[in-house]
């Protein structure tokens, strides 16, 4: 898993010349490690770590393993809630439970909408659930993948090589951040269909208008949110906002109300001048009008720029997830 400045980290290394004290104080050790918040990546040679205010210096050659961290403890429970939180908000257009799987399809447009996760206790990776969870999408003409939850899924059902990508789940609060107030945002409660075309185009994604906006519109028990921000008739910045509860499918009682905030698009010209931010801040007051108190979106891994940004907005790292082609 790709690591970034700012993460909580355990960095194994071996000791030698130039590794930092064994915490241990034992003679004997070969290996030892550093936990805390990473400053810097190897660019130039070693890894910096904060560990209490004190800055851990490893050098490159001697890092055994980097394992990236929530940014507080999270009991598995408040994983699988957020998980259901966001299946509610990203369902694709069919969806049912095959062995504690939420299972879901979507015309094929986007991971997310053609996957399953598992959201019971008890969901497994052994052969009759993954030849069921196969059969599910052969017969829609799809691939069979699923999303792998970190804890949700015994480790030795999983390679985690094969994974087509890992992703982060970051959350915050949903109070406001400190912004531009001069970015003129539309809030509306459908995409239009420039809306769709920038999405479409956001990161060059293949699927048909038609699918895509079912796709962007479904939801299970939500409310759904678009922004749209316009310069001269063009659609230079969007994103997608819907509120869900975070209860077991089969309890009625309602659970928290989550704000999931997807879709996020600036126009390459206009980053870094706030209208994302701003995006981002008038998406989460939305959200606190239908009574959500928590925030979540989910970026992969390897786009440490988006995960830098994230957590200038106050969003932490709750748990990780990875797609695993069946």
């Amino acid at each position: 898993m790709t690591a970034a400045p700012g993460d909580r980290v355990v960095v194994r290394f071996r000791r030698g010349a130039g590794a930092p004290g064994d915490w241990r104080r034992d003679p004997s050790a070969t290996a030892s490690d550093v936990t805390g918040v990473l400053v810097a990546v190897p660019d130039n040679g070693a890894w910096a770590v904060d560990r209490d205010g004190e800055i851990v210096s490893i050098p490159a050659e001697l890092v055994m393993s980097v394992r990236v961290l929530s940014d507080r403890p999270v009991r598995n429970s408040e994983i699988r809630a957020l998980e259901r939180a966001a299946a509610r908000g990203w369902p694709g257009f069919e969806s049912t439970t095959i062995g504690g799987w939420f299972v879901r399809a979507g015309g094929g447009f986007s991971r997310r909408a053609n996957s399953a996760v598992p959201l019971e206790r008890g969901a497994t990776l052994d052969g009759g659930v993954v030849e069921a969870l196969s059969a599910f999408y052969a017969d829609r003409d799809l691939s069979a993948r699923c999303a792998v939850v970190e804890r949700l899924i015994p480790s030795v059902h999983v390679d985690p090589d094969r994974f087509e990508i890992e992703a982060i789940a970051m959350v915050r609060s949903a109070e406001a951040i400190d912004v531009r107030r001069d970015v003129e945002i539309t809030m509306t409660d459908t995409p239009s269909d420039a809306w769709i075309h920038a999405y479409l185009g956001s990161a060059d994604r293949v699927g048909s208008p038609e699918v895509v906006r079912r796709v962007v519109t479904a939801s299970m028990d939500g409310t759904l949110g678009f922004v749209s921000v316009t310069d001269a008739g063009q659609i230079v910045a969007i994103g997608r906002g819907a509120v869900t509860t975070d209860e077991p499918f089969d309890v009625g009682a309602r659970g928290v109300a989550w704000n999931g905030i997807t879709c996020l698009w600036t126009d390459p010209r206009l980053r870094g001048s706030g209208v994302g931010t701003a995006v981002v801040d008038r998406l989460l007051g939305w959200g606190r009008e239908f009574g959500a108190e928590q925030a979540y979106l989910q970026v992969e891994t390897t786009n440490t720029a988006a995960i830098r940004l994230y957590r200038r907005l106050g969003f932490t790292r709750h748990h990780t997830y990875g797609y695993l082609p069946l």
